[in-house]
């Protein structure tokens, strides 16, 4: 068998030539092939005629105007699509290309392969990486039926309502807006899979991060009673979302009580995190406040089943993680080498290890009771 051939063909339609090559580079090292790149959407158009790619990575707007053309050919192939533009999503022009996956220039290239990865993983057996056929795929536990178990119990009914709620995840691009500051909120969102936040910016474009959404959250139950949004929710990976009407979620508390109770409870952790996401910015030293978030992500996504032995996936910048903590990146980057120089951790390619939890503990003070773990044995 040529192995070659079996991995995944992937178009690529960038005007920006550097762009192409580094996103190009980037698909090829993660083991995909490229076709292209292409600058125009008749080049695109005419090399489709003669292979068609399994996915493709498209900027609407190529060196010959906007690629409505190419967008159509390549959903009549049913061919899996991640745009990666400057332009936003509600860009009149960009018809078309509303509903599929998005992603805001300017994207790392490893943000873009992993967003392919996600397309890539519902492909049939036979366009998918031959690699990754080896092993059979596992399947995740739900982590909002996992989060809520841990405050509740629920029956075999409120866990297959909850799994059909939370069945059909939309594929968001890193660094995306799901609702802005001043927006008028028609649903909760769910996050499935990866990392999303709160937060607030200034309008010299200082930003601060309140919290960090994980696989599991819902991002405010209530926000329904608001007429407009006070704060700006984001991801900050490629995240799996559910949108939630607003009138579901009256249903589940009006009618659910069990689910009811672990939705308030969750509340109350949100809350309560809060409160110490306060205490850590405004007491703890620079080395503590990060060794404090390390320690509580560790702690939350081992309860909904992402983080194993230590370790789990960590793909935020260190602008980002100074946004969370209220510290410069300079900060941050000393933090982390202090932290390393300790033996208690490392973070290489996105995931974070912990080699010494005790000791990591120890030094932020961490302890976990604000996130209300017996609240399920004293229920």
């Amino acid at each position: 068998m040529d192995l070659d051939a079996q991995r995944p063909l992937v178009l690529v339609a960038e005007a920006d030539a550097m762009v192409a090559e580094d996103v190009s580079d980037a698909l090829r090292d993660a083991g995909y092939r490229v076709l292209g790149p292409f600058a125009t959407t008749g080049d695109a158009l005419a090399a489709m005629e003669q292979e068609s790619p399994a996915l493709a990575v498209v900027d609407v707007k190529l060196r010959d105007g906007f690629c409505t053309a190419l967008g159509r050919e390549l959903r009549h192939r049913d061919v899996p699509l991640l745009v990666h533009s400057g332009l936003q999503r509600d860009e009149p022009r960009a018809l078309g290309f509303q509903d599929v996956p998005w992603i805001s220039k300017p994207a790392l290239p490893r943000d873009i392969v992993a967003l392919l990865d996600e397309l890539s993983s519902a492909l049939a057996p036979a366009a998918a990486p031959a690699i990754a056929r080896l092993q059979p795929p596992e399947t995740e536990p739900n982590p909002l039926v996992r989060k809520l178990e841990g405050f509740v119990t629920l029956s075999e009914t409120d866990r297959a309502l909850l799994e059909r709620m939370s069945a059909h995840a939309v594929l968001i691009g890193p660094r995306t807006d799901l609702i802005r500051e001043g927006d008028t909120p028609d649903g909760v969102f769910l996050i499935m899979k990866g990392i999303a936040c709160r937060h607030k910016a200034r309008e010299n474009g200082a930003r601060q991060i309140m919290a960090y959404l994980l696989p599991g959250d819902l991002c405010d139950l209530h926000v329904a009673l608001l007429s407009t949004m006070d704060h700006s929710i984001s991801t900050l990976s490629a995240c799996n979302v559910i949108r939630i009407a607003p009138e579901t979620v009256a249903e589940l508390m009006h009618h659910h009580p069990q689910i009811a109770r672990g939705l308030r409870v969750s509340t109350l952790v949100d809350e309560a995190t809060l409160r110490e996401w306060l205490l850590n910015v405004g007491r703890r030293s620079p080395v503590e406040r990060i060794a404090h978030l390390f320690c509580e992500l560790l702690v939350r996504l081992e309860i909904v089943g992402h983080a194993r032995e230590g370790s789990y996936a960590l793909p935020l910048t260190a602008v980002e993680l100074a946004d969370t903590t209220g510290l410069s990146g300079v900060d941050i980057t000393r933090g982390l080498q202090e932290l390393r120089r300790r033996g208690l951790i490392d973070l290489q390619d996105g995931r974070l290890t912990i080699h010494d939890l005790p000791r990591l503990k120890d030094l932020a003070e961490f302890r976990s009771n604000y996130l209300h773990l017996k609240q399920r044995a004293a229920a």
